[in-house]
């Protein structure tokens, strides 16, 4: 698996991790293991990041993530979660970040995020949570997720003793407003944009016209299939690394092979939509051993 640096942190992070959204409640015991087992072949392949909220499956995905995580050593696996904006005040905010560490079974965060930009709460005031999180040792770096470039620079400045150092947003090949609007801000800044939902909801199972025309192609020159070149596409520019979830062993194994596929400047323009210039810088990555 190949990793790239977190930002400015100097951390290697696996340019491709694990995401958990599909983790559902009050699902059987045999539903479970299935999702624990394919965690485990994710980190067998170098998938040790592992993204999980509080608000996926109400707690249900971080007890998941929290059964697999203490079957390794801690600093093994790089765990993120997210706090959901439905906590008004500080002290709520703090309790529920307790609550996700008490459910995931660890004493701190690699990468704790706020899931989402609020209508009511402000963003110096959950900034604040997250600092002090940071102070308090229950997580070793910040981030946002779905924060626009604007929202994420308001956030920016309010810190005083740390920086963010990821925004995770949906961004995959049928979705790049954020690759083009964006991601020049995250690469002139030394931060990561973590794409999430990097296969959409059913895989492009469904997907048709020039893309998928196009997917195909390309899949045929790399051996590939056109999922793992949805996958390679993302993570072939600057600072994008992605977090696919997987239920079956088999859809593990095809997204972590993704990591491999790099593609040429034809080839990723040719999934651009037209006219839109290439972003000429790739990431800086090596290969772990």
């Amino acid at each position: 698996m190949r990793v790239v640096e977190l930002g400015k942190t100097k951390e290697k992070i696996p340019i491709i991790g694990q995401g958990t959204w599909g983790i559902n409640k009050f699902r059987s015991k045999e539903y479970y293991e299935q999702w624990k087992e394919s965690l485990r072949k994710g980190i067998e392949l170098g998938m040790t990041h592992i993204d999980t909220a509080e608000f996926y499956g109400y707690g249900t995905s971080e007890k998941i993530v929290g059964e697999v995580a203490k079957e390794y050593p801690r600093d093994f696996l790089f765990i993120t979660s997210k706090l959901f904006p439905i906590h008004i005040s500080k002290r709520s905010m703090l309790k529920a970040a307790n609550n996700s560490l008490k459910r995931l079974g660890l004493k701190y965060f690699d990468l704790y995020l706020i899931h989402w930009p609020s209508w009511y709460i402000p963003i110096k005031r959950e900034m604040e949570v997250l600092e002090q999180l940071y102070k308090e040792g229950k997580t070793r770096y910040i981030g946002v997720s779905n924060f626009s470039v604007e929202q994420f620079k308001e956030a920016q400045s309010y810190l005083r003793s740390t920086e963010l150092v990821d925004n995770q947003l949906h961004t995959n090949i049928t979705k790049q407003k954020h690759i083009h609007k964006s991601l020049k801000y995250y690469q002139d800044n030394g931060i990561i944009l973590t794409a999430y939902s990097p296969l959409g909801h059913r895989g492009y199972t469904t997907l048709k016209g020039e893309l998928r025309t196009n997917l195909e192609k390309i899949a045929i020159a790399h051996d590939a299939t056109i999922q793992q070149i949805a996958i390679a596409w993302l993570i072939n520019h600057k600072n994008v690394i992605t977090i696919p979830k997987a239920f079956k062993l088999e859809h593990v194994e095809s997204n972590a092979a993704a990591a491999d596929i790099i593609l040429t400047d034809e080839e990723i323009k040719l999934l651009y939509p037209e006219n839109q210039e290439i972003l000429a810088e790739r990431p800086q990555i090596v290969k772990t051993v």
